[in-house]
């Protein structure tokens, strides 16, 4: 049965402008979990019940989608929680008896840390979109690494609220502040995007929902040149009708069906004890982790006037240049299990004065950036030495020793 005209149709498959006959045909999603629980207490959300769009409808949006998509010239791709639970992380808004709570029952019995997790299919088609040009920015409130695991470039990401894999960019609370770079690309790819795609996430309110609000605002105004939102998830969302078009669905069954539609080449998952290695490191030998004129200086600002040497190897001190713990010193540990390089630095601790080895991560995949010169700021840099003059050198001293202080 189609879903009735007016609110209820925009509500379940958003204002199709300019495709709106289609919408007309369109089945409303099944109930596929029913429950009464607010998926996200205290926050702007819904109940948690899922809804899946019958087969016949998915097509057709994904159809949709993919034209959107084509005549988009700057889209972003926006994810959440939802996307990464198909890797057996967690998250917030599924409750008991929920989808994404029996694909964490079905992997109970080899469960792993976050920090192994592998990318998902979905993941895998969002990377093959890139490649194709589709994609503008990808922002994700997810701090997994994910995405670059799967190959995306650490340039074309904007991790919002804090990485795994990057001590400079600390996980941000719920009642934290973004950092300031980040944040001001964010306010960037909201006034640039033409087309923004939420995937996963429950647009419950956080600050950087906005990019998506701003371009269905823009396109329920009739601006030219502007396609809105899609919303793609399991859960009903207080964006939805806002949204061009709304889809009900796994993200990984959406991505699968959207790759067909658009031809892409999507590569295939890492046999199981491969993981991503960025060109850089191929064929290197596990030793050799020192390189050469990168072109940064010592404070780790991309720089087009000088460069400066990047020493991995174990034991090298290192220092992290900006973030919430700038100025902290640590040194290189070895690397974990994928190839990611462990750093131990002494943290300063939010309640007390003993400071504490706390082991972080640098993403292998900054390593590349590094070396191409592609991100604007390092998330580590090796401490200076005594030799070593100029203002860059000077701000990490002066960084130091603010943050050795009492």
């Amino acid at each position: 049965m189609a879903a009735a005209a007016g609110e209820c149709a925009t509500a379940w498959h958003g204002h199709c402008y300019g495709f709106e006959s289609e919408r007309a045909a369109w089945a409303r999603p099944e109930l596929i979990v029913e429950s009464k629980a607010e998926a996200r207490p205290g926050y702007d959300s819904m109940d948690a019940s899922e809804y899946n769009d019958v087969p016949a409808t998915l097509q057709a949006k994904v159809c949709a989608l993919a034209r959107l998509i084509r005549q988009a010239r700057c889209c972003l791709v926006y994810t959440g929680a939802g996307l990464s639970t198909g890797a057996g992380i967690g998250d917030y808004a599924s409750k008991e008896g929920s989808t994404a709570q029996a694909l964490q029952s079905e992997g109970a019995s080899s469960f792993r840390s976050p920090l192994c997790a592998q990318p998902t299919s979905a993941h895998r088609v969002l990377i093959a979109l890139h490649a194709r040009g589709h994609m503008h920015r990808w922002i994700n409130q997810n701090h997994d690494g994910l995405p670059q695991k799967a190959g995306l470039p650490q340039e074309a990401i904007n991790e919002i609220h804090g990485a795994w894999h990057a001590p400079d960019n600390s996980v941000v609370q719920m009642s934290g502040s973004l950092r300031d770079d980040l944040f001001a690309d964010l306010l960037a790819c909201e006034a640039k995007a033409d087309l923004t795609i939420a995937i996963g996430t429950s647009l419950c309110g956080m600050n950087s929902d906005r990019v998506v609000a701003a371009p269905a605002r823009r396109a329920a105004q009739g601006e030219k040149g502007q396609f809105g939102s899609v919303v793609i998830g399991l859960q009903r969302t207080v964006l939805d009708e806002d949204s061009t078009l709304r889809i009900f669905g796994r993200c990984d069954d959406v991505c699968a069906a959207l790759a067909l539609e658009l031809e892409l080449v999507v590569a295939p998952a890492w046999e199981e004890g491969v993981f991503f290695t960025p060109a850089v490191l191929v064929d290197r030998p596990e030793d050799d982790f020192i390189f050469e004129s990168v072109p940064y200086n010592p404070s780790g600002e991309r720089s087009e006037d000088t460069s400066s040497t990047l020493d991995l190897r174990d034991d090298v001190e290192l220092v992290i240049p900006s973030g919430m713990h700038a100025g902290a010193v640590g040194v290189v540990d070895g690397c974990d299990r994928e190839g990611n390089v462990r750093c131990r630095f002494k943290l300063r601790p939010k309640v007390g004065k003993l400071r504490a080895p706390v082991m972080m991560l640098l993403g292998r995949w900054w390593i590349q950036a590094a070396v191409d010169g592609t991100v604007p700021l390092l998330p580590v840099v090796n401490k200076p030495t005594a030799e070593m003059t100029g203002a860059a050198a000077e701000r990490i001293r002066t960084l130091m020793e603010k943050y050795a202080a009492p």
